[in-house]
């Protein structure tokens, strides 16, 4: 409909369809499938806000976490409605923000909130986040995935996902290194050629090393010698599959999926996964990603075979010893796989699957990204490896005052601006100056006062912030402690500034306080200590090129 008219008609003659069970979740997939699409109408591409007005009186019978961290993800604002007995733990996971959260005793009572979500809803003027995550295809998936020439198949991107848990345990461990190491023995390693990742997993999944970290193939048997598993009781596959399509088939890690060479993901696990693994499996297959799977000991079998692109390519054995066994059956697929053809049996209208993309922002995108440092006592000498580590990031980005822009900030009681956004114009400037920060003092870490400080000092036009010109803004935070003082309203400030904030946390900081502080859990890296700094590099790197926020003036607060 293009006019107000047939809309209220139409509305207007609405009759309930009735039912026993509410399955909110798969009824946000819905949307995100066929109604956020360009087919269906959706002018996102054009830069026209998406937002999704739910309106429920019960708890959801399904899995509401995945399809609404998806929405989130593909920019789309979702406020929640309830009444009756809808669950407000549930209402808040599903909105973009608590802000967005409205609740009634009784659906007669909606008028009263009518004023308040008339006010959102006219002010809201932008997408939120996206990024190179899940997100939503506007053009449904043609029968071939793209046109491969011969050169490209003879190269392969292969990433292994290993099982470090304790249905492995440490004394699998040279059994399976032995059988990757074998394998990659007989692979024609280098960076035109076969390129290799790795990831380890139990109750999380954590990146050992990239497509494009090694060339040679030396460095990574060397590396291999010195793996070592963490152990975990939690096995949660599922997360790792969607870990390694997020964060390792994408351009950014490595992968040359969008030149036609074959994308390849090899698992072996001991174990039953904890968690749901369908939608994982279903959505790497979807990206043309073909995954091999070995199990051993507790390893389920049907689940083995649903992971695995098709039957055939899952493999399974009474223990680790005779992993050896499956070494020429896994190899000759593993060298010989071509990209498939991926046929999506759905409806003919046009899907906007969630799948990962690997879109970098336009080269005409700005961004000023401000740096936020715990400089307290918590930090330590750990300070000189986030140095490093802030130096290797920049290296990365593309400096300049029409491109990106970097400020960094300490804090421990009271913060500290260090430099600002239009300080340095080039990479050198920026470079030679984070070389030389110093760790500042103070006891106390107020994170909140540290927050509300970047965006009223930090994120200005006279301190350089290009928002007003459609830079986007993004704040990384980086702490080695919980807070003293209330991040919650601060972080919320932030949001609502239309700053994007990601928050890397170790030692003793609170994982709960940093992600109240971000939009998605995608936006949190928690690490044990900052010697582990170095493997979220490629992640985080990734997050910078692809975030697009602009701002989100008017949310309620």
């Amino acid at each position: 409909y293009s006019s107000e008219d047939e809309i209220r008609s139409h509305v207007e003659g609405l009759r309930l369809r009735g039912g026993t069970s509410l399955n909110t979740g798969a009824a946000l997939d819905s949307v995100l499938r066929y109604h956020f699409t360009k087919s269906a109408g959706s002018r996102k591409e054009d830069g026209v806000p998406q937002i999704l007005v739910l309106i429920t009186s019960g708890r959801s019978r399904d899995d509401v976490r995945l399809p609404a961290n998806a929405l989130k993800q593909a920019a789309t604002m979702t406020f929640v409605i309830g009444s009756m007995n809808a669950d407000s733990v549930q209402m808040k996971e599903i909105a973009m923000d608590p802000g967005l959260v409205f609740n009634v005793q009784e659906f007669n009572l909606l008028p009263d909130i009518q004023e308040q979500v008339m006010t959102s809803l006219s002010t809201l003027a932008a997408p939120a986040v996206t990024h190179g995550k899940p997100t939503v295809n506007a053009e449904r998936p043609t029968d071939t995935i793209t046109v491969v020439t011969s050169d490209a198949q003879d190269k392969r991107d292969i990433v292994f996902l290993i099982d470090e848990s304790d249905y492995v345990g440490s004394s699998n461990l040279p059994l399976v290194r032995d059988f990757i190491t074998r394998i990659i023995e007989n692979l024609d390693i280098g960076s035109d050629r076969v390129r290799v990742g790795l990831v380890l997993y139990s109750n999380i999944a954590e990146t050992e090393f990239y497509l494009n970290t090694y060339s040679r193939k030396d460095d990574l048997l060397s590396l291999l010698r010195s793996l070592r598993f963490k152990g975990g009781t939690t096995l949660n596959t599922g997360k790792a599959l969607d870990f390694v399509l997020r964060y390792h088939f994408t351009r950014s890690a490595g992968s040359r999926g969008e030149e036609g060479v074959p994308q390849l993901l090899v698992l072996i696990t001991g174990g039953r996964s904890g968690d749901d693994i369908t939608a994982s499996a279903d959505a790497l297959k979807r990206a043309a990603v073909i995954t091999f799977t070995v199990g051993a000991r507790n390893a389920d079998p049907a689940q083995l075979k649903e992971m695995a692109f098709e039957p055939r390519l899952a493999f399974n054995v009474r223990d680790f010893y005779s992993l050896s066994d499956t070494l020429e059956k896994v190899m000759t697929p593993l060298q010989r796989q071509r990209v498939p053809n991926v046929i999506i049996d759905e409806p003919e209208v046009l899907t906007g699957e969630p799948t990962v993309t690997s879109t970098e922002v336009s080269a005409v995108r700005k961004r000023d990204i401000v740096f936020l440092i715990d400089g307290s006592p918590g930090m330590g000498k750990s300070f000189l490896q986030i140095r490093n580590f802030l130096n290797k990031v920049i290296q990365e980005l593309d400096i300049g005052p029409d491109k990106d822009q970097i400020a960094v900030v300490q804090y421990s009681h009271d913060p500290k601006t260090e430099f600002e956004l239009n300080t340095y114009t080039s990479k050198d400037e920026v470079l030679a100056a984070t070389t030389q920060l110093r760790r500042k003092t103070g006891r106390v870490l107020n994170t909140g006062a540290a927050l509300n400080y970047v965006t009223k000092n930090v994120f200005i036009t006279s301190a350089g912030s290009r928002r007003d010109t459609g830079a986007t803004q993004i704040l990384v935070l980086i702490t080695a402690g919980k807070s003293r003082d209330d991040v919650g309203q601060a972080a919320f400030a932030v949001k609502r500034a239309g700053i994007v904030p990601i928050a890397i946390g170790a030692k003793s900081a609170h994982s709960a306080e940093l992600h109240q502080i971000v939009y998605s859990p995608d936006f949190v890296f928690v690490l044990q200590t900052f010697h582990n700094v170095p493997t979220i590099q490629q992640r985080l790197i990734s997050i910078l090129k692809q975030v697009s926020v602009e701002s989100l003036e008017g949310q309620p607060q």
